[in-house]
């Protein structure tokens, strides 16, 4: 098979462009066609020169400037029909956003839906087509400052979209999308404006202000309260999970109980319960840290860096995904109603509707959140940081401890009375 060398297929590259083929990628297209046209003639016997000129005539008789010419009415009538596309995109995602937003702010119901819509078609549809045009039309010295804010402009929607729906890894993505904006596209960006700018001053000046927009937005998505408060809630926290550890009084109790089954009872219904609720608070601090479990279970929430997130916490505690029910909130609500049941029933029939009323965990009580009405999972852990979490399923742990105490007293009490010392 015939092959032209570089002199030859120069001299085509040199005729193309020659004869109005201006557009690089549309030569580059023309020149293999052509050379490949070529090759084959001279495969059947004709020369070079036979064969270059057979081919030229087969653009017809507006020649090559005639094929730029519908190549350019071609390219500009799709061209204004993907820019259609995309502006109904735009506009779509947008009002989705909006009214999404909206309805999320309001607790509507279907925010969700249009929320994840709007967000999907932003990243999926209206942002890719953005970045095809702009490396269309732009410089090839443009395409990193065009490729890196298409990737910061992605990943901070879907970090947004995370937000608010309060899934996992919102806040990770959301500053990584920030910081390829404010590292990579926009010194970029600025600088090619300070560049042919008539006003370098004022192009400097607006540069600046919006770094530094972009540095107070990141530090308003990671802000967190004071270090004295924080260092207090993270205390508390400490000292409630070794209050929950200190009841090595329960031991002697027991030991006066002997082998009595309802005191048995007692001990395996809260053990279970106060185990089940250590295991949620070793998960949630191991997945919201992305530690190990075991690491989880000796780390003290003051070292622990991600406390003030919640939106791990709540996906983890509220997903309605079976394989995520062993640490689900209202799993552990279930334990507590029958805990709580078994230890009423400890007490005299008289005394019981008392001792019910009297149990801390007040899992029937109303509960509102701005003025809507919700119940004791959510008003407790729906929203709440990984602190709080952590801090009141300590609580719930103290408390159980404290019931299974008071029930046992009890019952050394009834047992007391019922054989009292001899010689009374």
């Amino acid at each position: 098979m015939a092959e032209l060398n570089e002199q030859q297929i120069d001299l085509i590259s040199a005729y193309i462009r020659q004869h109005g083929v201006a557009q690089d990628e549309l030569h580059d297209d023309i020149l293999d066609h052509v050379c490949t046209s070529i090759e084959h003639l001279m495969d059947g016997g004709d020369s070079f020169e036979k064969a270059f000129e057979k081919t030229i005539k087969l653009f017809g008789p507006g020649g090559l400037k005639q094929v730029q010419q519908q190549t350019f009415e071609l390219l500009t009538e799709m061209n204004e029909t993907m820019k259609k596309v995309a502006f109904a995109f735009g506009l779509t995602s947008a009002i989705l956003l909006l009214a999404g937003t909206s309805f999320k702010l309001m607790h509507w119901p279907g925010a969700g839906v249009m929320v994840v819509i709007g967000s999907a078609l932003l990243v999926l549809a209206y942002l890719p087509m953005l970045l095809w045009h702009k490396l269309k039309e732009s410089p090839r010295n443009e395409t990193l400052m065009h490729i890196s804010g298409f990737l910061g402009l992605t990943s901070t929607a879907i970090g947004v979209l995370f937000k608010i729906m309060h899934w996992p890894g919102a806040s990770v993505t959301l500053i990584t999308g920030m910081a390829v904006l404010g590292l990579i596209y926009m010194p970029i960006y600025f600088y090619k404006k300070y560049k042919v700018s008539s006003n370098k001053p004022v192009t400097l000046s607006t540069s600046l202000v919006a770094g530094t927009c972009l540095i107070l937005v990141v530090a308003l998505i990671n802000v967190k309260s004071s270090s004295d408060m924080n260092r207090g809630l993270s205390l508390i926290s400490d000292q409630l999970a070794e209050t929950n550890k200190g009841f090595d009084e329960l031991n002697v109790l027991y030991d006066r109980l002997g082998d009595d089954q309802q005191a048995m009872q007692i001990r395996s219904r809260a053990d279970e319960l106060v185990q089940a609720i250590e295991d949620l608070k070793t998960h949630l601090i191991a997945q919201s840290e992305g530690i190990t479990e075991e690491q989880a279970s000796n780390i003290e929430m003051r070292y622990v860096n991600s406390r003030w997130i919640y939106d791990i916490p709540t996906h983890i505690m509220f997903a309605e995904d079976e394989n995520t029910l062993p640490y689900s909130i209202y799993a552990v609500e279930d334990k507590i109603r029958d805990f709580k049941e078994y230890v009423v029933d400890v007490y005299q029939p008289d005394m019981q509707g008392t001792i019910d009323s009297m149990f801390p965990i007040k899992l029937d009580s109303g509960y509102e959140i701005d003025g809507k009405k919700t119940d004791w999972a959510k008003y407790h852990y729906y929203h709440v940081p990984l602190i709080g979490v952590v801090s009141e399923l300590s609580n719930i742990q103290v408390t159980i401890r404290n019931s299974e105490m008071q029930a046992l007293i009890y019952m050394i009490s009834q047992s007391d009375a019922s054989d009292p010392p001899s010689g009374s």
